[in-house]
């Protein structure tokens, strides 16, 4: 049988869903509706001017950094985010571990996404949204971080 479009086969896969990211602080268990994670390692070029009209070029690659954005992290209320590390630039910074556990909401389902592990962080900005129509509050996080690995699933 053949795709009517002429398109090759598919060989679908369990979903990784959004539906449980889970976010460990400095100790706190916490969960998001919604979050952004980039990495980016800068790189410089150099070119010699060349003699008979061949150029060199070298590339050399800077130190990676990145920025998490978190919106509305869901936290116990009876603890206090902002005494963990990574806000207080003076004190340690911070290792974070987001784990995706995607498609939860489906029983016998073990769709996983592994994990990351987010190392020297610190939150540069925090705000606060308040919706009344939806009756919804949301709370912004940014943080800058210097290492990001992955954990594939087990």
């Amino acid at each position: 049988m053949s795709d009517i479009f002429k398109r090759k086969i598919i060989d679908p896969k369990k979903p990784i869903t959004a539906d449980m990211l889970l976010i460990e602080w400095d100790g706190l268990l916490a969960q998001a509706v919604n979050f952004s994670l980039q990495y980016q390692q800068p790189v410089n070029r150099r070119y010699t001017l060349g003699t008979n009209g061949k150029n060199t070029v070298v590339i050399y690659p800077g130190r990676p950094s990145g920025s998490l954005q978190i919106a509305r992290l869901y936290i116990d209320k009876n603890e206090n985010l902002f005494v963990k590390k990574g806000w207080d630039p003076c004190q340690d910074l911070a290792t974070l571990h987001l784990n995706l556990d995607g498609a939860s909401a489906f029983d016998n389902c073990t769709a996983n996404g592994g994990s990351f592990v987010i190392r020297g962080c610190l939150a540069t900005s925090w705000g606060l949204q308040a919706e009344a129509e939806g009756l919804s509050v949301m709370d912004n996080i940014n943080v800058e971080f210097m290492q990001l690995e992955y954990n594939p699933p087990a």
